[in-house]
């Protein structure tokens, strides 16, 4: 069985020291965690490698300055970019010439850039929740579940730690003493708290905005795509599938019910069959 430990790899781009799992053989996988308090590679897909590794090899990244990863000292652009180039990198210090891409929110979004930007390095891209690539048309923006984590960020309490994760899922079962235990412990990091409230103002400065973004850009995104969703998403609300849904040229969309923004957590087994079928047959 794959542990943290043993599976902890590192690589240096760009100067920066970062941190990642790898285990299985078979076609490259690159797995992409989303923000949040604590968030790290391992705590988003720990659970799933055993499975995805018994068919890919797998990669979970941790992403600039969130898990064990280094961070710029100063974020001079978007955070998106800067993870982005981290991506690349990390296929190209392991002389990968491609490799699927599965991201989960802010991984979706980061995900998503990749693939526009350097599509001969992407062969199939999972997409679950995607932040940057869904319009919310009628909910608030943002989002309940981002409220709730702006507010920890700016008064980093266990009570607004456990605010914010009980947005994440529509199982409030699924919030143990031990899962709630272990988000506070790493949340509390004052670097870790840094890292993100820093990776969060790049995307309200207006000096980093893209001039076209992520969502207007889907019809040049060329790949064949899995978009997942939870139904009950309270983050990434799941109206915001409707329009990528529609843009992209080659996507399907599969929406799963009593579950929030974790699929791979609340819908472990119906996840991992879904990405092994679409990344070993695609679409057709």
């Amino acid at each position: 069985m794959p542990t943290a430990a043993s599976t902890t790899r590192w690589v240096t781009v760009d100067g920066l020291k970062l941190r990642f799992h790898e285990a299985g053989s078979g076609p490259p996988l690159v797995l992409l965690h989303g923000s949040g308090p604590g968030v790290s590679g391992w705590a988003n897909f720990g659970g799933n490698l055993p499975v995805l590794a018994e068919h890919f090899r797998c990669l979970i990244l941790d992403q600039p300055g969130f898990g064990g990863s280094a961070r710029p000292e100063v974020y001079e652009r978007n955070y998106l970019r800067i993870a982005a180039d981290a991506v690349v990198g990390l296929l190209d210090q392991l002389e990968l010439p491609t490799a699927h891409l599965l991201g989960n929110s802010m991984g979706g979004a980061v995900a998503t850039l990749v693939a526009l930007e350097h599509s001969q390095r992407v062969d199939r891209l999972v997409l679950m929740a995607p932040g940057g690539v869904g319009v919310n048309v009628l909910g608030p923006e943002p989002s309940e579940g981002i409220r709730r984590l702006l507010d920890f960020t700016m008064d980093p309490t266990r009570d607004r730690v456990l605010d914010w994760l009980r947005t994440m899922v529509f199982d409030q079962s699924i919030l143990t003493d031990e899962l709630v235990a272990a988000r506070l412990r790493t949340a509390a990091d004052p670097a870790a708290i840094a890292a993100l409230r820093d990776a969060y103002a790049t995307f309200a400065n207006p000096a980093f905005a893209e001039q076209v973004p992520l969502w207007a850009r889907l019809r040049g995104l060329r790949n064949e795509v899995l978009m997942l969703w939870g139904r009950d998403d309270r983050v990434t609300p799941v109206e915001g599938a409707l329009l990528p849904s529609r843009q992209l040229p080659n996507a399907d969309l599969r929406l799963f019910g009593r579950c929030g923004h974790w699929v791979q957590i609340e819908r472990k087994a119906a996840f991992e069959r879904s990405v092994t079928d679409f990344l070993v047959h695609g679409l057709h």
